[in-house]
């Protein structure tokens, strides 16, 4: 009996000494080899381009072969010589091609009203005292009052306002295949008068 006893006391302290040992964690092993990358997902979609714009159209071409000013004050100096004075007007646009190749029309308004305008060349309708000329130069347009020493001796300068168009002499074909026709021959060929003012103003588009 006593031995039974023995026995079962070991059998417990045996399964208590088991018990322990398993309730204790162990060492923590080495960190196991990195796994294979997974697949790449599909990308997703991106914004398309817009489509190209049109090409615009080309411009029509321009008036180049009449160059207008605008009405400008003809102030006639008080130092003027004899029988004669002078407005100068500084233009860039008054190369040599110009000179060469362009013919000035130059009108003239005694009023800001415009309502009679004279071409230039001209004599001084009222009195006749004067006959107005004009010329050109390089970078400059003049215009004169010449004493018309049949009716005065010496003049007293008139002032007033003047306008220019500087129109090229011949015809010239353009890119678009077109002739232009802003030129003093195909003027004279379309019956303008280019003494007059309007005419020549309405030909060329060019408001007044």
């Amino acid at each position: 009996m006593k031995t039974t006893t023995n026995f079962i006391k070991c059998a417990i302290l045996l399964c208590a000494i088991i018990l322990t040992s398993c309730s204790k964690d162990g060492d923590i092993g080495p960190i196991g080899p990195q796994g294979e990358q997974g697949i790449q997902g599909e990308r997703g979609p991106t914004g398309e381009d817009g489509e190209d714009g049109e090409n615009g159209e080309d411009g029509e071409d321009g008036n180049a072969n009449a160059i207008s000013s605008s009405w400008l004050v003809a102030d006639f100096p008080n130092n003027y010589s004899f029988s004669a004075a002078t407005v100068t007007i500084n233009d860039s646009r008054i190369t040599q091609d110009v000179l060469d190749n362009y013919t000035v029309l130059g009108y003239f308004s005694f009023s800001d009203s415009y309502s009679e305008v004279y071409a230039i060349p001209f004599t001084e309708p009222l009195f006749r005292s004067f006959i107005m000329e004009q010329k050109m130069a390089i970078g400059e347009y003049k215009i004169t009052e010449m004493g018309n020493l049949d009716t005065v001796d010496t003049i007293d300068p008139v002032d007033g306002f003047v306008r220019y168009v500087l129109i090229a002499n011949s015809t010239i074909t353009l890119k678009s295949g077109e002739n232009n026709l802003h030129t003093v021959s195909a003027m004279k060929a379309n019956n303008v008068n280019l003494s007059n003012y309007h005419e020549v103003m309405d030909y060329l588009g060019i408001d007044y």
